[in-house]
């Protein structure tokens, strides 16, 4: 009975045309299946390690003689590097941090990533924190007297590093907050105060206004009871014409 089928042209056609489906739909669930997904993953791998936990540091006891020393590393670099003055021996007390992106030379031009402040002295001295070999203190400066008086509160961060710890150096210098003038570049200081502003007006002019509204709410008062008066003398008038008393009755 096969045979007789295959005989048939029709068949074989049909035949051809089912067998070509059947390739072309396996064809497609084969690509389906193994690249059904053509992006990329961003998801992290998973490592199997213990998880790294954050720790702080310990804390630093300080005592009067660091306390002394702190103070003594902060008042040297403010009298150098902050005021831009003997910029060479301020370098040596830099720690790695304030070094990265400059050079001793450029470093000796003035031009450096130390915020400038035209300092005549300490006015403020507080510890942020300690912790072992990293202290970071708050640091009020003052400049001037009289009315040029200004000040500005630094942040300075001072560091004891391996293989130097009896050293402090500075490890970054952030100011804090808005200061006021007495602020210096390498290339100009800090001009004086501007002049305290006068006003060429005098306060007498502004009498002026305040009459003049004055004068309007008079002349408006007297202008509604001038009109009211006139109102009643008319109508009373008018009344008198028509022969009526105030104890009759018009109607």
């Amino acid at each position: 009975m096969l045979r007789g089928r295959l005989s048939s042209p029709r068949f074989r056609r049909r035949l051809v045309w089912l067998c070509a489906l059947v390739a072309t739909a396996g064809l497609v669930t084969l690509a389906a299946t193994k690249y059904s997904n053509t992006g990329r993953s961003n998801a992290t791998p998973l490592i199997d390690k213990p998880a790294t936990v954050y720790r702080f540091p310990a804390r630093m006891h300080l005592t009067k003689q660091d306390r002394d020393e702190l103070f003594a590393v902060t008042s040297r670099f403010v009298m150098t590097a902050v005021r831009r003055k003997h910029l060479d021996a301020a370098w040596a007390m830099l720690g790695p941090e304030m070094r990265v992106g400059q050079t001793r030379r450029s470093w000796d031009t003035g031009f450096n990533n130390v915020v400038p402040f035209k300092a005549d002295g300490i006015g403020l001295f507080t510890i942020l924190y300690a912790y072992q070999n990293d202290v970071a203190v708050d640091t009020g400066l003052v400049s001037g007297r009289g009315n040029g008086w200004a000040a500005k509160t630094f942040t300075i961060e001072l560091k004891r590093y391996p293989g130097d710890a009896r050293e402090w150096r500075v490890a970054s210098w952030v100011p804090k907050g808005i200061g006021g003038g007495g602020t210096l570049s390498p290339s100009r200081r800090a001009g004086p105060p501007p002049p305290p502003f006068h006003s060429k007006l005098s306060a007498r002019w502004l009498m002026a206004p305040l009459v003049f509204f004055a004068l309007l709410i008079v002349s408006l008062t007297a202008w509604g009871l001038g009109g009211t008066i006139r109102a009643r003398r008319a109508a009373r008038r008018y009344a008198k014409a028509l022969g009526y008393s105030s104890s009759s009755n018009p109607s």
